[in-house]
Order: C-alpha cells, then sequence, then structure tokens
C-alpha cells in the first residue's frame, strides 16, 4: 500500500464520502469535456473635463469610489489611489450604468481617457439580480467551501473555521431591539440561514433553511472584578470555539452579550466561515446596526433587500475546466512545496489549536512612502506586500522558485450587485512568485502584478483540485503560509455610532486552517498582523520576519531600479541578523524556563 493509499485509509467515513462525491464530479467534467521624500506622490495633471458618454459615466464612477472632487480626462487610476479592491467596485458600478470595462483596463490603460476608449457599452440593460433563493432549494458549494467542509467534516477539532467577532458596545443597550435587529438580519439573507447536506447524496450541497431563529446568550458579570470577567471572557472564548457548529443546521452563528457595567457590554457574534467572508461579515454588521438604529428610533427594522448569494453559484457552473487548465499551465515545474512551519497538519486533518498573534506596525513615513510609490509606478499596495512575502520567504527557504496562498475576494465584477451581496466569495490559492531573474525591482514586481491580475480570472476553482492536477494527494500542499491583504470595505470600525451605541475594538478570531496567516492593512495605519500556530512556527523568529517587511519597502521605494538580485542579497543579510537575534531570545526563554523548573523542583524536594 502507498503513503497516499494509507493517509486515503485513515481519513473519517465523512471524509471519504466527499472524495468520492468530488471524485465523481471529476470524472463527469472530464468526459464533458473529453523613501517617500525622493518619491513624492506626483502632481495632478491640468484638468481636462471628460467629453463623451462613456468619460462622464466613468468620471462619475471614479469620482464616488476614489472620493476625489472631480475627475478628467488625464487622471491616472493609481495616482488617486486605485487598488484591486476599488477595480471591483468601479467595473461592478461602471457595469450597472451600461458600461463594460475590466480590472486589466484599468491597470493597464491607467488615464480615464484610455480607460474609456478600452471600453464597451452594455448589451441591454444589466441583469435581473433574481429573487432569493427558496427554501429548500439546493446549490452547490464554492471552491473555498469545498475546502472548508472537507476539514469541517471529518474528524478535525470543532473550531476549525468558526470565526469569532469581538467587541465592545458602550452606551444605553436595548437588548430586546439588539436581539430583534439580529434576527431580521439572519431573516433578511439566506446566506445566513444555509446549512450543509453531503450524506445520502451525489455531491454535498448548500441548503437554505426557511426559518432560522439565531441563539443569543447573555451573562451579567457587573458584579466581577476586570481581571475576573477578562478571565471569564478567555474561557467564554476557547469554549464557544470548541462547541464550534453543526452543519446541518442554521443558522451556522451565535450571539453573546456579556454585561459588565450600566452601559457596557462585551459582545460575540459567532459564525461559521462557510457561510461568510470579511467582506459580507462587514455588510452584516452595518445592516443589524442600521436595523437596531431604526428599531430604537420607534420605526421598523427593515434591513435592505440584498441581491442574492445563489446568482453568483449559479455563475459557477461550467467555470472550473478553464481555469484548471490555466493553473497547469502557471504551476508546471513548480519546484515544490514552500514552507516555513513544522509538522502538524496530518492525513489532511486541521488541528485547530489556540492561535498566537504578532503584530508589526509599519512605520509611518515608510507607509507614506509606499502608498507614493504605488501612485508613482502603477502599483498596487497588494502587489507591492505580496512581493515582500515572497522575497522574505525565497531567503527562508533559500529558493528562487517559491509559492504560497493568496487570498482572493472573488466577487466577480460583471456580476449585479455584487458588492453588496452576503456570502462566501473568498477563495485561496497559490501564487508562484520566480525570484531568481535579473531584473529590476520595480520590473519585477509589475511582473508580479500582471500574475496577480491574471490569477483573479482563474480564482474559480478549488485548491484541492490545483493540488491534485499536480499529483498531490488530500493531506499534501504547495505551502503552508497565506498572505491576505485586507483592503475590503470597513463600514463598521472602531468608534462606529448606532442607535446611541458606540462599537469598540472589533476583533475577529478565526484559524483558517494553515500554520501561519499573515494579514496585511494599508493605507494611513499600515500595519502587519501574524495568526500562528505556536507549535509549529517559532513567534520569535516570526516577528523577526514582519519586522523585516520595513527593510524591504525601504529598499523597494528608496530604489526600485535595483537589480532584483541585490535586493534579494539585502534581504539575506537582514534576515540572517534578525533570525540571528530572535534565535538568541529563545535560547534566553528557553534558559530561563529551565532554570524555573530546577528551582521548583528544588523547593518540592
Amino acid at each position: 500500500m502507498s503513503e497516499h493509499d494509507d493517509r486515503i485509509g485513515r481519513l473519517s467515513e465523512a471524509q471519504r464520502a466527499l472524495l468520492a462525491h468530488w471524485a465523481r464530479e471529476d470524472l463527469a467534467e472530464a468526459e464533458a469535456g473529453a523613501g517617500g521624500d525622493e518619491w513624492p506622490a506626483p502632481p495632478r495633471p491640468a484638468y481636462r473635463p471628460p467629453g463623451t458618454g462613456a468619460e462622464r459615466v466613468l468620471a462619475a464612477v471614479w469620482q464616488e469610489v476614489l472620493e476625489s472632487d472631480r475627475v478628467g480626462l488625464d487622471d491616472d487610476y493609481f495616482a488617486l489611489g486605485g487598488d484591486s479592491i476599488h477595480a471591483i467596485v468601479i467595473v461592478a458600478k461602471a457595469r450597472h450604468a451600461g458600461l463594460a470595462v475590466e480590472a486589466q483596463d484599468l491597470f493597464e490603460a491607467r488615464t480615464l481617457a484610455d480607460v474609456a476608449a478600452r471600453s464597451l457599452p452594455v448589451a441591454g440593460p444589466p441583469a435581473a439580480d433574481g429573487g432569493p433563493a427558496g427554501p429548500g432549494t439546493e446549490h452547490r458549494l464554492t471552491p473555498m467551501q469545498q475546502g472548508m467542509l472537507y476539514h469541517s467534516a471529518g474528524g478535525s477539532t470543532p473550531g476549525a473555521y468558526v470565526v469569532q467577532v469581538c467587541c465592545r458596545l458602550t452606551g444605553e443597550l436595548d437588548e430586546s431591539a439588539f436581539r430583534d435587529a439580529w434576527q431580521a438580519v439572519v431573516s433578511a439573507n439566506p446566506a445566513l440561514r444555509t446549512a450543509f447536506r453531503w450524506e445520502d447524496r451525489p455531491l454535498p450541497v448548500q441548503v437554505v433553511d426557511p426559518a432560522a431563529p439565531i441563539p443569543v446568550e447573555s451573562a451579567d458579570w457587573r458584579a466581577r472584578t476586570p481581571a475576573e470577567r477578562d478571565e471569564a471572557f478567555d474561557r467564554f472564548l476557547d469554549a464557544d470555539r470548541e462547541r464550534g457548529f453543526d452543519l446541518g443546521r442554521a443558522p451556522l452563528a451565535r450571539l453573546a452579550l456579556f454585561r459588565e457595567d450600566e452601559h457596557a457590554y462585551r459582545c460575540v457574534w459567532t459564525h461559521h466561515h462557510l457561510v461568510l467572508d470579511g467582506w459580507s461579515q462587514q455588510l452584516v454588521l452595518r445592516d443589524v446596526l442600521g436595523c437596531y438604529a431604526r428599531l430604537r428610533a420607534g420605526g421598523a427594522a427593515e434591513p435592505p433587500r440584498r441581491p442574492p448569494f445563489s446568482a453568483y453559484l449559479d455563475r459557477l457552473e461550467g467555470r472550473q475546466g478553464a481555469d484548471e487548465e490555466y493553473w497547469r499551465r502557471a504551476l508546471a515545474g513548480v519546484p515544490g512545496p514552500s514552507r516555513v512551519a513544522g509538522p502538524g497538519c496530518r492525513d489532511g486533518q486541521v488541528l485547530a489549536v489556540r492561535r498566537a498573534e504578532r503584530e508589526h506596525r509599519i512605520a509611518g513615513t515608510t507607509g507614506e512612502a509606499l502608498t507614493a510609490f504605488c501612485r508613482r509606478h502603477g502599483l498596487t499596495p497588494a502587489a507591492v506586500l505580496h512581493g515582500g512575502w515572497a522575497a522574505l520567504l525565497a531567503a527562508h527557504c533559500a529558493q528562487d522558485d517559491v509559492v504560497f496562498g493568496t487570498t482572493l475576494a472573488g466577487r466577480p465584477a460583471d456580476l449585479p450587485g455584487v458588492t453588496e451581496c452576503v456570502g462566501l466569495f473568498i477563495n485561496t490559492l497559490p501564487l508562484r512568485v520566480r525570484c531568481g531573474a535579473t531584473v529590476s525591482t520595480l520590473e519585477w514586481l509589475h511582473g508580479l502584478q500582471r500574475d496577480l491580475t491574471e490569477l483573479r480570472a482563474h480564482e474559480h476553482v478549488p485548491l484541492s483540485r490545483v493540488e491534485r492536477g499536480l499529483g498531490l494527494g488530500w493531506g499534501d500542499g504547495l505551502f503552508d503560509s497565506i498572505l491576505v491583504v485586507e483592503n475590503f470595505p470597513a463600514w463598521v470600525a472602531d468608534g462606529h455610532l448606532a442607535g446611541g451605541l458606540r462599537v469598540e475594538r472589533p476583533t475577529a478570531l478565526v484559524d483558517e486552517g494553515y500554520p501561519l496567516v499573515l494579514e496585511a492593512t494599508v493605507g494611513s495605519r499600515p500595519a502587519l498582523r501574524a495568526r500562528y500556530d505556536p507549535h509549529r512556527v517559532d513567534g520569535h523568529r516570526l516577528q523577526a520576519r514582519l519586522a523585516a517587511f520595513d527593510d524591504y519597502l525601504q529598499l523597494v521605494t528608496g530604489d526600485p531600479g535595483r537589480p532584483l538580485p541585490a535586493l534579494r542579497a539585502a534581504l539575506a543579510r537582514g534576515h540572517a541578523r534578525r533570525d540571528d537575534t530572535a534565535r538568541g531570545r529563545r535560547r534566553a526563554e528557553d534558559r530561563t524556563r529551565l532554570a524555573l523548573a530546577r528551582r521548583r523542583a528544588a523547593t518540592d524536594d
């Protein structure tokens, strides 16, 4: 028996059933198809007003999305602050206004005049959004849902893919109105009333429940000291995470409220990642707080009617064949996995442990230099940050050709209403970055941005199929780290006010199933956050790698013409220095723990 056959033999019954389902689906599809100061932001050109209908439509859309006072024919998309997420919104809004453009047009043509010249009129009015998915209607799973369900259904720790959104609420909270607001939003969104079925059917499906009351737990902690409340809250989070969800019963969400003072609460909204991504999470929170404000004002909840997630699920039909061909070409000849963590995920099981976290705040001047650099050279911050992790990963693995995961928004810009839809659109797929070329750093980054743009056009395929196309089995993988650039709209943030309530310190706790998840935020306060498995990733060495992003960004923005080998050499020197320091700290901590253990042992004797 081969090692792969032995792994399959040890999988749970549920996982073997899912593998059989997807193997049959594969066969059926196969048969059917047999330095800030040095790089200041460029001055805006003299204003030339838009003239044609296409130019006026695009100018209005750019002005709204990019929050610009006015947009002229010679204004540059990147110089106005455009990025990949803005592109999704602009393409969607332009299509709704009757004009077809692609994200690639924004990245390549750049000026309003040239983008308008590439645009085409949309034939007929925008397609109707359709009605909500009817109760009991079955739909296929998204590519990301397939992987999540596989890990969640058979043997993994129940806390895998459980999301806990925590915040403090200050003000006079009307608990009854708060519950009603949540229930109104759950009732209005089919994605929040979704359950999953995979037993006794040919393929796993998701089904909308007609009525799914959201469970709400509340407790009064006012008599406890702050330390006691913190301890109780940590215990609750651990127990809540381990509790998990019955994936066959909607809703895959619950709410908890803990009163700490007359006008202070802690709130936890727990949901399964199977039903929502971060963009959708923000839409739900905005709707809940809007409903709450209307209820407090004496009105009805009236949650907005959002486009159905089922329209996206219908769109997925027939897409995967072409996507898989792209992935075979993109990953042909890849030398092997690029790993940063020790062993831990065996036999296809996500071993969900309490995640540790590290954070590194990028210096404000470095962040300003990054923004100016991107605007001047027609790059997105996401492309530059992906380049940073690729270069640091190449140094860590001593490889010229590296692969890591990138999480994609997954929202087709040409799908009507996609920016306002609630569901799980994201997908995590491998990004291959070749770091051995002798080109300049700037040329390399432009090539990486083109690769990311092409990848996004082929993002609707399960990771498992990509890896199986390379001969990898379940439990193997091309990468164990992923990079998430958090640039989706954030309507509910620290300080948000609604109905007399103030939202403070919102955070999301989640285990995405990888030993290392890097989350980057850009803008006025750029930061890097790492969620990692402390049993597999050394925290001190990880902190050193996060700090090395400062070196990378300073080198790139200070001299974009620097040859890529010179950039890598400089990063390697810094990586070795920081790594040695991190190892020294780890050894010092180990010695301290050993000395304490010896003293305790001597005291016991």
